[in-house]
């Protein structure tokens, strides 16, 4: 049995991918551990705890963190998951309560019990577990692999031309966890507007599986109408749920490539940068797994499965 511990700004695409990992027999979620991202710390907290509620399976503990990026104000993205982060389907309160842990602590207490099985999956911005880093530098030699959505490969950003959101969000952190020596796995924003992209044909399976299914379109739907003005593309892009596929199916990925990477947090018009040498000018050792092609198909075959199984009672 695997063990993984996901740190997530819980939104619409973080939803669904919690709702695989829960629903994966092959791995057991030992937390989750909240962050400010996509919407304020007390959203997040409270959208993980719907999620364990609505996945039918079991209850993992669920940590607050960090609500606030390490040096800069908080940037949210209600314009694209909406005030909730959840679509604004005004959820109700979840029945299961956070734990009185910091999220940081939780992490490190995580990794220490586990004794290098612990495999972290990154969802949001880089905070809570660059704060890990700085209070537990050993945790590098604690933690099996993390896996981080976090860039946009070797393509544009989609917050500026440069930077993705959850780097965007707060770099410094991200430059942190990219330097602490921990064992990455980093998965672009990219990926998720390829292989991973849900459209018409793919929103009316998953309206069509079950009460997941449904509820894994319509948490995004504010994600759909935002495409929808910037891209023209009828659909909704799912990164978090391509970087937990490559967390929990390693065959998933086609082609990925070994590089020394770092994200610039010095410039402001380029901060949250994420750069890859992927020509291997600058002479370092890599510093990263980067993922830069997954299986076609094989995504949306793992998330219909996943959702379409039964809920356990």
């Amino acid at each position: 049995m695997r063990h993984i511990l996901i740190d997530t700004d819980t939104a619409s695409d973080d939803a669904v991918a919690l709702l695989m990992a829960l629903r994966e027999p092959g791995v057991k979620v030992e937390a989750i551990t909240a962050v400010a991202g996509n919407c304020p710390l007390e959203h997040c907290v409270k959208n993980a705890l719907i999620c364990v509620e609505k996945a039918g399976t079991y209850a993992p503990p669920v940590y607050a963190g960090m609500a606030k990026p390490l040096f800069r104000t908080r940037y949210h993205s209600h314009h694209i998951h909406g005030e909730d982060g959840m679509g604004d389907m005004a959820l109700p309160t979840p029945r299961l309560a956070v734990e009185p842990v910091h999220a940081v602590d939780a992490i490190i207490d995580c990794a220490a019990r586990l004794k290098g099985e612990l495999e972290i999956v990154t969802l949001g911005p880089l905070t809570n577990l660059a704060m890990a880093v700085l209070k537990a530098p050993a945790l590098a030699e604690k933690v099996k692999r993390v896996y981080v959505m976090g860039g946009s490969g070797l393509t544009p950003g989609n917050i500026t031309p440069l930077a993705e959101f959850n780097f965007y969000a707060d770099a410094e952190a991200a430059h942190l966890v990219l330097t602490a020596g921990l064992p990455l796995t980093l998965v672009g924003w990219e990926i998720g507007m390829g292989e991973a992209f849900i459209d018409e044909r793919d929103i009316e399976r998953l309206n069509n599986l079950g009460e997941l299914g449904r509820f894994a379109v319509r948490c995004n739907r504010a994600l759909m109408a935002f495409n929808a003005r910037r891209t023209e593309r009828k659909g909704f892009d799912l990164p978090d749920p391509t970087t937990m596929a490559v967390a929990l199916y390693p065959d998933i990925v086609e082609t990925s490539l070994e590089a020394y990477s770092w994200v610039e947090y010095k410039s402001e018009r380029s901060y949250g940068h994420y750069v890859i040498d992927s020509t291997q000018l600058t002479g370092e050792p890599a510093n990263a797994r980067v993922i830069t092609r997954i299986k076609p198909g094989l995504f949306k075959e793992k998330l219909f499965s996943l959702l379409s199984q039964p809920l356990m009672k």
